[in-house]
């Protein structure tokens, strides 16, 4: 009872007044972040110049340490007071059809959003923030002059990010969203089963403001548990970042017994301790690279409501993704080499808006599981895409490595040509290993051409073409043929005697999406893609 006079009496000091600012927390965030950034600067010249500064006179440290100590201070001040004004003068309104964000005293900056072009509404909190009780709110729009870039960040408290989101959400439905995507025909009681759950078989969402929210406590369609994300974590496990590990590992050790090993200790140990430094921040990285989807994905959660998919995960840093269907312009479906052996699978999401920031650069939906478990879950969260992966690709003709022949073979006479230039300037006895290196280049070349020849296809039902691509992975692609902006097809001399093209089509998503290519295929499948692309 308290919590709901709580939000009631929340949502009416924000109607009454609109224009609000971010929390002020955001000040603590955005000086600690600039601080951490100069810190690492320094450390790292520190490490690299450390046996030279050893070896210096440091005496005038001491000696200008009054100085020192209150230039630190003045600077760190001068951080915050920039931080406050900007935070001082930046407001964030929600008005009839749009959000509008104004910045600056002298210089005003006044952005305005319309509440139809938003395409995502995400929250996030990272650790700071579930300190201080905040939330960020992440706005993305339609355009693509925007799309490698979060439009708007706005950090409050968690209610009052709770009612941003749920006010934006209620008038872009007011405003009258855009329909989503047809659903195919043995999905059609989707529509029933939703019925249901609003009549009682599932628990009715809440209701505030005049805009219907899921209910916090709400069952979710698919919820993982700890052997869930162990086992996606497991399958996540990248082969190039488990050799670099190692290596990195093995260079750090040798040079920590090197150091040790060396007579004059105190000397060797400032001199290494820059390079055992970085092959230790490489080991780490490549470290956290590998076990990192063990806790980015804790308590990972997702279900369909009507037209939107929820999704919340994350330990150290939490994030709910409301994204609405028809934003989604197509669905991967990934293999790593080791899910590709144990024949699992993933699934993630392209769509307007997302995939800008680094964090969502992966929008997952389903985490690694076998095929008929991927099956059901698409079935839950995304119907219009349940049948895509009884959608078969068609290997690339044979005929590819005729089209393929023209660039490895300049590739390869290049290689040689540039280690017979090196050979006239390499010592003598590094000869053999430099024409050694030319001869494995275009072997590990072929290597890969032929890896890709079996794993890349295309294929293709009456709504949707779905495309396979990779080496040691592999990815489909299932794109609707009306999602496509706009398709290319081309081919070099050899492709056109033998009648292959490739082609590369372009998505409404971030740079990292847009593009999307097609594998070598017959001119008929290129001449079915240009007719179903006018049809849906």
């Amino acid at each position: 009872m308290n919590g709901k006079k709580t939000y009631r009496k929340m949502g009416k000091s924000m109607n009454e007044n609109r224009k609000f600012r971010n929390h002020i927390s955001v000040v603590l965030e955005q000086t600690a972040g600039v601080l951490a950034a100069i810190a690492v600067l320094v450390v790292t010249q520190l490490l690299e110049h450390l046996d030279e500064i050893l070896k210096a006179d440091l005496s005038f440290l001491t000696e200008k340490g009054a100085l020192i100590v209150p230039g630190v201070i003045l600077l760190l001040a001068a951080a915050v007071i920039a931080q406050v004004l900007v935070w001082r003068k930046t407001y964030i309104s929600i008005e009839d059809n749009a959000v509008v964000i104004e910045k600056g005293s002298v210089n005003k900056q006044k952005n305005t959003i319309g509440i139809r072009n938003i395409s995502n509404i995400n929250l996030e909190q990272n650790l700071i923030e579930m300190l201080f009780g905040t939330c960020k709110v992440k706005l993305d729009t339609n355009s693509r002059s925007t799309a490698d870039s979060t439009d708007v960040k706005i950090l409050l408290k968690k209610t009052d990010a709770l009612w941003f989101r749920q006010e934006v959400a209620r008038r872009i439905e007011a405003a009258g969203s855009l329909p989503g995507l047809q659903k195919p025909e043995n999905e059609a009681g989707r529509g029933q089963e939703c019925a249901e759950e609003q009549n009682g078989a599932v628990r009715p969402a809440e209701k505030q403001n005049g805009a219907v929210r899921p209910a916090e406590d709400e069952e979710y369609d698919v919820r993982a548990d700890l052997g869930d994300v162990l086992r996606h974590g497991i399958f996540s496990i990248s082969a190039v970042s488990v050799v670099i590990f190692i290596l990195a590992l093995a260079g750090t050790v040798f040079s920590m017994v090197e150091t040790v090993r060396n007579a004059d200790l105190l000397g060797t140990a400032a001199g290494g301790a820059a390079g055992i430094a970085v092959a230790a921040l490489i080991a780490l990285s490549s470290l956290w690279d590998t076990v990192k989807d063990f806790v980015r994905y804790y308590d990972f959660r997702a279900k369909r409501r009507e037209d939107k998919i929820y999704i919340q995960y994350g330990f150290f840093k939490k994030v709910e993704y409301t994204i609405p269907v028809d934003k989604i312009q197509a669905l991967k479906i990934r293999q790593s080499m080791v899910a590709r052996i144990g024949r699992r699978y993933m699934a993630e999401i392209i769509n307007v808006g997302m995939g800008d920031d680094q964090e969502e650069k992966n929008s997952f939906l389903i985490l690694y599981c076998a095929e008929n478990e991927l099956r059901h879950q698409l079935r839950l969260l995304l119907p219009e895409y349940a049948d895509t992966p009884d959608i078969r690709t068609e290997q690339m003709p044979a005929s590819v490595w005729a089209a393929w022949s023209i660039p490895f073979g300049i590739f390869a006479a290049c290689t040689f040509a540039a280690a017979a230039a090196a050979a006239f300037v390499v010592p003598e006895k590094y000869i053999r290993f430099l024409w050694s290196g030319a001869a494995v280049v275009p072997v590990l070349t072929l290597l890969c051409m032929l890896l890709r020849y079996r794993t890349a296809g295309t294929g293709a039902d009456r709504r949707i073409l779905k495309t396979a691509g990779g080496y040691f992975g592999r990815q489909y692609l299932c794109v609707p043929f009306r999602n496509i902006q706009y398709v290319e097809f081309s081919s070099n001399p050899a492709a056109r005697a033998t009648g292959i093209s490739r082609g590369t089509m372009h998505l409404l998503a971030s740079s990292a999406d847009a593009a999307q290519g097609i594998p070598y295929s017959g001119r008929e499948k290129e001449e079915m893609i240009k007719e179903r692309m006018l049809v849906f």
